[in-house]
């Protein structure tokens, strides 16, 4: 039977292309991968993101009116990390859905796993995720928030 290995890239459409790839850099440390420089030109150009070894890639694209899928992309980290992406979120005074900035009270505890949602600046959803429950409840001593 076949099988499918990773996902290798994940499209995100914005209004505005310079905008995004800043704030993509700035809040997720994702810089553009020149291998796909020659994608940038034409009407629907895509901008490849990616992270520094190259395991998350989102292909940026610019619309004048992108539409926004009511899911979000989930980003899988350990627990540590898990804890510098809520202060580097709110240090970045990222918004959720509801346009409350990020701080470690809108953390979620799914009693396995904790998540931390967030949109970008167009309305893309976005979520971080550890299953490192144990740990991280031990650090972020929450009021109980089920979800």
């Amino acid at each position: 039977m076949l099988s499918l290995g990773k996902i290798d890239h994940i499209h995100i459409r914005v209004t505005d292309l310079a905008k995004a790839q800043g704030w993509y850099q700035r809040v997720l440390n994702l810089a553009p991968d020149t291998r796909y420089k020659h994608m940038q030109s034409g009407p629907h150009g895509v901008v490849m993101l990616m992270n520094s070894n190259g395991s998350v890639r989102l292909a940026i694209s610019q619309e004048d009116k992108p539409v926004c899928e009511p899911g979000s992309v989930a980003f899988l980290v350990s627990g540590q990390d898990f804890l510098e992406w809520i202060d580097q979120l709110a240090g970045e005074r990222v918004i959720d859905r509801a346009g409350q900035t990020v701080a470690r009270d809108s953390v979620v505890d799914h009693q396995f796993f904790f998540s931390i949602s967030f949109v970008d600046p167009f309305g893309n959803p976005f979520e971080i995720v550890s299953y490192d429950h144990t740990w991280l409840a031990g650090k972020l001593k929450l009021a109980s928030k089920p979800a």
